[in-house]
Parts: structure tokens; sequence; C-alpha cells
């Protein structure tokens, strides 16, 4: 079952699933986001939802769509390192010069973990 509202940012059930985990972590029990009632996850995601919402006003989020089609991704990924979005599926390092651009696909796919920060013009 989809809980996510129509038009709500993906980015909030994970939001909504790291609150219901870390919520838990003072009883020293682990949360299980799937035994919770279908209205209560709803609940959580809405709510969610709002403070991401808050938060991308804010400036502090990026949106998660692109902003326009002249706008390339700028990624974080679990090291620290930034990447940028060069053309299509390929993306730079950034903070080493690098000569060949990789496919962000294959290195998620190798394990890499990458973590959007923003857009560039």
């Amino acid at each position: 079952m989809n809980i996510l509202p129509e038009r709500v940012d993906p980015r909030a059930l994970v939001i909504a699933q790291n609150r219901q985990r870390i919520a838990h972590e003072s009883y020293g029990s682990t949360a299980n986001w799937n035994s919770l009632k279908p209205d209560e996850q709803k609940l959580m995601v809405e709510e969610a939802a709002t403070w991401l919402r808050a938060a991308v006003e804010a400036g502090i989020v990026p949106l998660a769509e692109r902003p326009t089609r002249d706008h390339y991704a700028v990624y974080l990924d679990e090291e620290g390192f930034l990447w940028g979005e060069y053309d299509g599926d390929d993306i730079l390092r950034l903070v080493q010069v690098s000569e060949q651009a990789q496919s962000k696909e294959l290195l998620e796919e190798q394990g890499a973990e990458f973590r959007l920060i923003g857009w560039h013009q």
C-alpha cells in the first residue's frame, strides 16, 4: 500500500521512518515501521512532509526535483566527497579533479551512496 499522498516529496517517508526509529532509541527498542497502522504511518508522513517543506523553503534542504533543465545536481557521498552531475547519468568528483566521468547508477550498484545537496547552473 502506498501511504504517500500525491505530490508529496518521497523524502518525507524516509524522514518519518527515521523519526520512528530515533523515537524508540531512548527505550532501547527497535521501532518497526511496518507494525504501525496505515493511518499512523500516513499521519507521520504528512507531518514529515510539512517539516521537509519548511526546510526547503528555509533554504537548508534542496528541492528534490530539478528546478529547471539548466540546473545540474550536486551530491555528497558517504565519504564526504562532492560530485557534480555532468551529462545525463554521469557525475564528476568535484573535490579531486577527475578526467573521466562515471555512471552514478553504476557507482550506486557498487555500494556508493550519494546525497543530493543542491543544484548548480
